[in-house]
């Protein structure tokens, strides 16, 4: 008779978790919580840099098209202001020659003949340090333009031949 209560507390020990166990349970789930929160955030974090990296290389794509496209058929090419104004004459455009290029603060601006002003950049993206520098054409190469600028501190650096 003896045997049966101890098979009986036995059994009946094994039907649960203690108390022990149950916080053990509960402090390993807060780690894989704890964990996968992090991760997730770091995910979002990576995302969200990527992002404001891939935009700010195409707006310098962007600039360093529409100042190609601008430079393309010119008969005569300008730098005035310290490198900061780009004025091209294009015959092809009639009285919306000449361009003019300019970086003033944080905007490039292109003005058509006398026309007014209108800005390359987005307002997302502030442009800094731009500067236009000619190089006459010398020992068989042609003339080029080179332009340098930042956005959002990355630098950019494009050269353009004139044919």
């Amino acid at each position: 008779m003896t045997d049966q209560p101890n098979k009986k507390r036995a059994s009946h020990r094994q039907a649960g978790f203690t108390l022990m166990e149950m916080m053990i349970y509960i402090a390993l789930f807060g780690i894989i919580i704890t964990g996968a929160v992090v991760g997730t955030y770091n995910l979002l974090e990576g995302s969200d840099r990527n992002i404001k990296a891939t935009g700010i290389q195409e707006e310098g794509t962007f600039l360093n098209r529409k100042i190609s496209w601008a430079l393309s058929d010119a008969t005569a090419v300008s730098v005035s202001g310290g490198g900061k104004t780009l004025t091209i004459t294009r015959p092809d455009l009639g009285t919306q020659s000449p361009l003019v290029i300019s970086g003033t603060g944080i905007i490039i601006n292109i003005t058509r003949g006398s026309g007014i002003a209108i800005n390359l950049n987005s307002d997302r993206f502030q442009v800094t340090n731009i500067n236009f520098i000619y190089t006459p054409s010398a020992n068989g190469r042609p003339p080029s333009v080179q332009t340098t600028f930042q956005i959002n501190g990355k630098s950019f650096n494009f050269r353009r031949y004139l044919r």
